[in-house]
């Protein structure tokens, strides 16, 4: 999917109107290009205001202290006001307007910062992405074998890091193999296994310093868990029961 195709969708995503398929393609692009997220970020902050926003009508009186303050004539034939009175008419109009400005941009702050999610989550985002692309284009692994010393060697040069690649048989958990894939505009070691039908992605990349274990997240029936271990982050995402995904992510 590119550019021109992701645009029009942008709005049906965020009213739930795309059916599974297309809507994982559109993440997959989004998460890809910056472009497109940031269009999102708009429409979805845009969204948010309107669904917030509380309209009222204004008052009879606004109207005539309006229609008070103008000049002769140019209210149907009222009354001019007295010119002492026009300046204090007009101030309590224009600071009233303020106070509208005010709570406008406080109902903006209130609304769509909370909207802007965290490092972590933007992390998740991408891995679900990332794992989606790969299931929908076919290219889950760069290199198979059931083997961690196959595997694991097949890094060597591709990456500045050397991943680790447990062999979790004995858990249940059968390695696929390997690929690379990009990740917070990194490139990163991808360790594939599978559990029955279901096969899963662990994201492993080296941990920044004082990095924190991920908190559990879930993406359209995509799960996300993670930890940091040796100096290493994993991100593991399958559509596998979540009970299942911990094991792993224990067994790392």
């Amino acid at each position: 999917m590119d550019c021109p195709e992701a645009r029009p969708l942008l709005p049906l995503s965020l009213d739930r109107e795309l059916e599974a398929r297309t809507e994982a393609a559109l993440a997959a692009h989004v998460a890809a290009c910056d472009a497109c997220a940031s269009v999102r970020q708009r429409l979805a902050a845009a969204a948010a205001v309107r669904g917030a926003a509380r309209y009222h009508r204004a008052p009879a009186t606004l109207r005539a202290d309006i229609a008070a303050a103008l000049p002769d004539g140019a209210a149907n034939g009222r009354r001019r006001p007295r010119r002492v009175a026009f300046g204090s008419r007009v101030w309590r109009l224009l600071n009233g307007a303020g106070l509208v400005a005010a709570a406008c941009a406080a109902l903006v702050l209130a609304v769509v910062l909370p909207l802007r999610p965290s490092a972590d989550a933007r992390l998740a985002d991408e891995a679900v992405a990332g794992h989606v692309r790969a299931l929908l284009t076919n290219h889950v692994i760069d290199v198979a074998s059931t083997d961690q010393h196959t595997v694991k060697p097949w890094f060597n040069g591709k990456l500045d890091f050397s991943p680790p690649v447990p062999d979790l048989a004995a858990q249940g958990f059968e390695l696929v193999g390997g690929r690379l894939d990009y990740l917070d505009r990194h490139p990163v070691a991808v360790v594939v296994y599978r559990r029955g039908r279901h096969l899963i992605d662990v994201f492993v990349w080296p941990a920044a310093a004082g990095a924190a274990a991920a908190s559990p997240y879930t993406l359209q029936g995509y799960h996300v868990m993670g930890k940091v271990r040796a100096g290493m982050a994993f991100r593991a995402v399958s559509d596998v029961a979540p009970a299942d995904l911990q094991e792993l992510v224990d067994a790392l």
